[in-house]
């Protein structure tokens, strides 16, 4: 139950990204679902091991699948001209991934330093 709970979210998200990708391309719609598939596969190892602090992966994976689900969702609604403003906007699909990875990796260090140092100034 808590597996499925833990997926749930993920599958939605990736159903999303293939949705408003129309078919068009498995290829892009597997580029676009990668940062998701990998916060994913992050928390399910970390869930597998109970040695592992979560905190890094969590960061990870919540930060990269909510920028996708950001992106692809102004996308389909066209908030602010996402798809309409230019004729170049659907480069975007190649470029978006690479930021959700980027912006993952951030927040992950950024999670981890602060377990870390909090974890330093509870100890005496």
């Amino acid at each position: 139950m808590k597996t499925t709970l833990l997926v749930a979210p993920f599958l939605l998200a990736m159903a999303l990204a293939v949705y408003v990708q129309g078919g068009d391309s498995i290829g892009f719609a597997l580029w676009n679902a990668l940062p998701m598939l990998a916060g994913l596969g992050m928390l399910l190892v970390g869930h597998r091991s109970r040695r592992a602090m979560p905190w890094g992966r969590v960061a990870f994976a919540v930060v990269a699948t909510l920028f996708m689900v950001w992106f692809h969702l102004s996308w389909l609604f066209d908030w602010g001209g996402a798809r309409t403003s230019s004729s170049t906007s659907a480069l975007a699909f190649i470029f978006m991934p690479l930021w959700a990875f980027i912006l993952g990796a951030v927040a992950s260090v950024l999670a981890w330093t602060t377990h870390r140092l909090a974890r330093l100034r509870a100890t005496p």
